[in-house]
C-alpha cells in the first residue's frame, strides 16, 4: 500500500513539471479575419509565465499571413528552470459561412531554442535529475471554426499537428536518443469583443482558451513500453491555458462615415 501512495504521489509531481519538458506548444492562431485588409495583432500569456505575440493580416481575400513568437525566461541561477523562445511563420486562408460561422486553416514551420532541468522524485527515496536542453525545427497544420453568437461573444475550436524535428537534444550534455515527436494540439476558446455597434467595428477582443498537446503514438499507460533515459518525459502530453488580449487595427483607423452637407438635410 505504501509502494501503490509514494507511486501516486511520484506520479502527480511529475504532472506538475514544465509542458512537454522542452517541446513548448504554441497555442492555435485561429484568426478572427473575414475580409481583406483586416489585420489583428494578439498578446497571450501562459499560466506558466511564457508570452506569445502573434500579428496576422489578409492582403487579399481569402488568404491570411501570420508571424508569432514566444518566450519565457527563467533564472539562470536556480536549479529547476524551464525557458526557451521560439517562433512561427504561416499562411492560410479563411472563409465566412452565413453570418455567424467563420471556418479556416494554416500551415507553416518555424524553429525553437529551449532548456529544462528538473528532479524526478523516485518510487521511494531517490530521485532522478535532468537538464535538458534543444533546438528543434517544427512544421505545423491547422484547422479552426468559430461561431459569432452575438454582436460581443463568439465559441470555438482548432486543431493543430506539430511534427518536431530535434537539431540538438542533449541530457547534461549526452545526446538524447530521439530525433522526431509528432503531436496533437486541440484547442478551445472563448472571445469577448469590446467596443459599441457591430462586431467588426470592435476594436479590442479579450480570449481565454485552453488546449492540450500529445505525441502520436503514446500510450503512457502500456507499462510495457521501453524508452531511453529521459524520452518518456520528453513524450508526455501536457495542457495550458492562455489569456489574451487582440487589437484590430483596422477598426481604430476606419474612416467614420461623411456626414450630410447641410444643402441636403
Amino acid at each position: 500500500m505504501n509502494q501503490r501512495l509514494l507511486l501516486f504521489l511520484s506520479t502527480c509531481a511529475s504532472l506538475l513539471l514544465p509542458g512537454c519538458v522542452v517541446y513548448m506548444p504554441m497555442q492555435c492562431a485561429a484568426p478572427q479575419i473575414t475580409d481583406k485588409k483586416q489585420g489583428e495583432l494578439t498578446i497571450s500569456t501562459y499560466l506558466n509565465g511564457r508570452a506569445d505575440i502573434a500579428g496576422t493580416y489578409s492582403p487579399v481575400p481569402h488568404l491570411l499571413v501570420r508571424a508569432s513568437s514566444s518566450s519565457r525566461r527563467d533564472d539562470s541561477r536556480d536549479t529547476t528552470y524551464y525557458r526557451g523562445h521560439q517562433y512561427d511563420l504561416g499562411v492560410g486562408t479563411y472563409w465566412r459561412l452565413g453570418n455567424q460561422w467563420l471556418v479556416g486553416g494554416l500551415g507553416g514551420f518555424g524553429q525553437a531554442q529551449s532548456a529544462a532541468a528538473y528532479a524526478k522524485p523516485g518510487i521511494i527515496f531517490s530521485s532522478t535529475r535532468y537538464e535538458f536542453d534543444t533546438r528543434y525545427n517544427k512544421i505545423f497544420g491547422e484547422v479552426y471554426g468559430l461561431i459569432q453568437t452575438s454582436e460581443a461573444f463568439s465559441i470555438g475550436a482548432a486543431y493543430r499537428v506539430t511534427q518536431v524535428n530535434f537539431t540538438h537534444l542533449t541530457n547534461f550534455g549526452v545526446p538524447v536518443d530521439l530525433s522526431r515527436i509528432t503531436r496533437s494540439e486541440p484547442m478551445l476558446f472563448m472571445r469577448v469583443r469590446l467596443g459599441n455597434g457591430p462586431t467588426e467595428n470592435r476594436p479590442v477582443q479579450l480570449q481565454a482558451a485552453w488546449g492540450l498537446s500529445d505525441t502520436f503514438g503514446y500510450n503512457p499507460r502500456d507499462t510495457n513500453a521501453t524508452y531511453a533515459p529521459g524520452v518518456y518525459d520528453l513524450k508526455q502530453g501536457r495542457s495550458y491555458t492562455t489569456l489574451g488580449i487582440t487589437i484590430f487595427p483596422h477598426c481604430l483607423f476606419r474612416k467614420a462615415p461623411a456626414l450630410p452637407d447641410r444643402d441636403e438635410l
